[in-house]
């Protein structure tokens, strides 16, 4: 009996132990590890999906960046019908193409657009209705050489 009961201590005290070994290893997030390869600053990754999208907010500058050719970033913006104004610029001084797509959740695109040749896209559209829009910024259609640096700024209802 002393024997099972040490046996069940000792199995006891080994899968503790292993248990704390498995929890202190950390859980490794293959996007960081593409993020770090690109070596640049972008505070709103992982966003590649509507899901983990951050929310922007009127009149308020925001620096991110397309890291590599599968990366988009994605925005939401809740706002009012009404006028809605766009601008981003490529802050990097590279011929990297990027587009942008905005569309209200659930319905067709509101519009998109090319960032043109010297990396500057200005819009402004009329938004339809109050709700959710998704903004999103991906690369162009050609593959990507280097990570593309950008700003931008919406002006709208909220």
């Amino acid at each position: 009996m002393k024997k099972v009961v040490a046996s069940l201590l000792t199995l006891t005290v080994a899968l503790s132990l292993s248990t704390s070994v498995f929890a202190a290893e950390p859980v490794k997030n293959l996007k960081s590890s593409k993020q770090a390869a690109t070596s640049v600053n972008d505070p709103y990754e992982p966003n590649d999906d509507p899901s983990f999208a951050t929310y922007i907010n009127s009149n308020v500058s925001y620096n991110a960046a397309i890291g590599h050719d599968k990366d988009t970033d994605v925005f939401k913006v809740y706002a009012k019908a009404g006028e809605f104004k766009f601008s981003l610029s490529n802050l990097a001084s590279t011929k990297e193409r990027i587009w942008v797509i905005l569309h209200q959740e659930g319905t067709n695109t509101v519009i998109d657009q090319e960032v043109s040749r010297d990396g500057k896209l200005n819009f402004t559209v009329n938004l339809p209705a109050e709700g959710t829009y998704v903004l999103y910024i991906n690369p162009y259609i050609e593959p990507i050489e280097k990570p593309v640096p950008y700003a931008f700024k919406a002006i709208f209802n909220q």
